[in-house]
């Protein structure tokens, strides 16, 4: 049955937010949840659609099997192709074979600064699909469209980029798109305290395993214990208004930024690219013995590249469940063939996991969000220090709402010489600390280099880094101080 329905989900093809295919979607799904719900929302949000229309790409006249990366802007250009950043100079196209797509970010921001007239990836022979992004690395702000196009091309193909290339190239960009998000609730004896499970049906390609694996798995979950919202987010893969470089998750944010009420909900648990790979639980503390009691490979740090995270940063404790790698990660062969596969027996494990746990009195566990502030003083300002001992012992005394309004302090870090982005507590100054030595993004804070590496810039530099930590640092007391003042 659960293969049947994800077939039925994934014969719609790939689903753009905001695109025609996502309304044909979104009813599938509506009809699947609906059967068993006691109520059924279809909630519409804006969002940024984009789609390629038409795409030429031939180099020395042989025609290349290539497709172009989300957001490209239409663009025609006839250039010779570089391999190095340096040749650019304003005139050529850049190639590059990549290791993982998480590297695209940062190469394509280094062929803007080399004035390259657009970039081309390969990673291997799967065409594979990623938002390219200009500015700041996790910003939520608005940000620049991107200035130049980007395109992936199978590794086959690679050798052939060579010599002149035409590219034609038409994209269709419409900012003011409606994306939408279903929610189904099944009702319950306690309905003042709620459960969110979570996935995603924005998908490339078909899209199976990253995530319509988990939507079919929505319909299988009920609790005699809380009421359960089932919900499937658009805009998680895309969809982020004004080009921000924060390009995920948006439909979750504006769903939770629209929310009467956050506090009613307990818990969020996550679904997200279920595949062959193992599983792996990431929770935040607080939540990592309930975890630990049915499933054994439990991290306790969110994961920032899901929806999951949306519910952190509003302070509602999380757990994504996901596998720990999908070969076909945002590729065209995202298929799964048959239910004999790992990816079901994985689904399988999922479902049994989550109706455990939304079936038994959950309780936050806030020591564990203590043990997790010790371990951050030593990264900390004296000053901060002395209001987290009193913030300890209301955590100490299981005060419920404290504990909420720490889970909001995570933030992500991504260090310019990593391919992906942690998640920390204090996230801003363990950044600044990082900027020290390495080049680093800061969510909601921006891009820290160092530009220079002799002795008298970095003694300036480094009084910078201090000015802004102490604003930072300024910034978290007053924070930590609104907490406090709710209880003494």
């Amino acid at each position: 049955m659960l293969l049947q329905h994800l077939k039925t989900l994934s014969n719609y093809g790939e689903v753009i937010t905001g695109s025609k295919n996502e309304i044909k979607l979104v009813r599938e799904i509506r009809k699947m949840l609906e059967d068993n719900s006691d109520e059924i929302r279809q909630i519409p949000i804006r969002v940024l659609n984009w789609e390629q229309k038409e795409l030429i790409f031939e180099c020395e006249s042989k025609t290349i099997d290539a497709i172009s990366l989300p957001y490209s802007l239409s663009t025609e250009v006839e250039a010779d192709v570089a391999d190095n950043f340096k040749e650019c100079n304003g005139r050529n196209l850049m190639k590059i074979r990549i290791q993982n797509l998480y590297e695209i970010n940062k190469l394509y921001i280094e062929a803007v600064e080399n004035d390259c007239l657009g970039i081309i990836f390969s990673l291997n022979n799967e065409k594979r699909k990623f938002v390219i992004k200009y500015g700041d690395l996790l910003s939520h702000r608005p940000s620049y469209p991107p200035p130049i196009p980007a395109f992936y091309i199978k590794e086959n193909d690679f050798p052939y980029i060579k010599g002149r290339c035409r590219i034609s190239l038409k994209t269709d960009i419409n900012p003011f798109a409606t994306g939408y998000i279903i929610e189904a609730i099944r009702n319950s004896k306690n309905e003042n305290k709620i459960i969110h499970i979570t996935a995603h049906h924005d998908h490339w390609f078909k899209g199976e395993r990253d995530n319509l694996l988990a939507v079919a798995l929505l319909r299988e979950f009920r609790s005699n214990v809380y009421e359960t919202h089932l919900i499937s987010f658009t805009a998680e893969e895309s969809g982020s208004l004004n080009f921000s470089t924060f390009s995920w998750s948006h439909g979750s944010r504006e769903f939770l930024k629209n929310y009467k009420n956050t506090d009613d909900i307990l818990l969020n648990i996550n679904m997200d690219n279920i595949s062959e790979e193992s599983l792996i639980l990431k929770a935040v503390p607080g939540l990592l013995e309930l975890s630990n009691k049915y499933f054994k490979n439990v991290v306790g740090s969110p994961e920032i590249y899901s929806d999951g995270y949306s519910y952190i940063k509003v302070g509602i404790p999380s757990i994504t469940i996901e596998s720990l790698g999908n070969i076909h990660y945002h590729g065209e062969y995202d298929v799964i063939e048959n239910d004999k596969s790992n990816a079901f027996l994985n689904a399988s494990t999922i479902l049994d996991i989550i109706n455990r746990i939304i079936n038994e009195n959950i309780e936050y566990k806030t020591r564990e969000m203590k043990e997790e502030l010790k371990k951050d003083l030593v990264e900390l300002p004296s000053e901060l220090k002395s209001y987290l001992v009193n913030i300890g012992d209301l955590l100490d005394k299981n005060y419920m709402e404290a504990y909420r309004e720490i889970v909001k302090l995570y933030g992500g870090i991504l260090e310019l010489n990593q391919p992906y982005s942690t998640v920390e507590l204090f996230h801003k100054i363990k950044g600044l600390n990082i900027a020290r030595k390495n080049d680093v993004c800061i969510e909601d804070l921006g891009c820290i280099k160092r530009l220079r590496n002799d002795e008298i810039f970095y003694r300036f530099y480094s009084y910078y880094i201090n000015e802004l930590k102490e604003s930072i640092t300024t910034e978290y007391i007053n924070k930590i101080y609104f907490i406090l003042k709710k209880f003494f």
